[in-house]
């Protein structure tokens, strides 16, 4: 792990656990992203107002946008799926910067329990592998699980997404395999 990792990790603002960090601002690369190691995002209140706006346009099935169909469904609205990601969307960016170059797909998706007005959630991201790509060294792939998790410590929404995500130090890794390839043409 790098110095500026170890800072980032030694100046966290609590932990929930022995791999979990609380987000403080840093730049991540491939290097930092140690499988099993996690990050949580501070936490956010969900607004009813906001959600009632945001159903009515993007999926305004009853249960969503009218408080008594609401109840009698679930008791209470409850947020629409898209909603949740939107959620996990804005928490990503109150993370470290990560130095992502694209998602390669989600897998896994998943919406366990529902998520009401007046919750409130933390994201949580673990890394769950990571590979150097065989391609392009400059760069990885990693898989992360996030979890958006509601005050009763129930997760509400989680999936895993596929990264591709630079490296910190290209010049090294084009080194080292110039040395090996030398080794192998001898």
């Amino acid at each position: 792990m790098d110095t500026a990792m170890t800072a980032f990790l030694m100046t966290s603002a609590g932990q929930d656990d022995a791999n979990t960090q609380h987000a403080q601002p840093a730049a991540l690369y491939f290097e930092d992203m140690e499988p099993g190691r996690c990050l949580s995002s501070p936490v956010h209140r969900i607004d009813r107002i906001e959600l009632v706006a945001f159903a009515k346009v993007w999926d305004p099935l009853p249960f969503h946008v009218e408080e008594q169909a609401g109840i009698q469904a679930f008791g209470s609205l409850t947020a629409p799926g898209l909603y949740m990601l939107a959620v996990k969307q804005r928490l990503i960016h109150q993370l470290p910067t990560m130095t992502v170059i694209a998602s390669l797909g989600y897998d896994e998706v998943r919406f366990n329990a529902p998520l009401r007005p007046d919750d409130t959630v933390v994201l949580r991201l673990e890394w769950v592998n990571r590979r150097i790509s065989e391609s392009k060294p400059d760069r990885g792939i990693v898989t992360v699980r996030f979890s958006l998790i509601n005050q009763h410590g129930e997760t509400v929404m989680s999936h895993l997404d596929t990264i591709l995500v630079r490296r910190r130090k290209l010049e090294v890794f084009v080194r080292n395999r110039a040395e090996t390839d030398d080794q192998v043409a001898s």
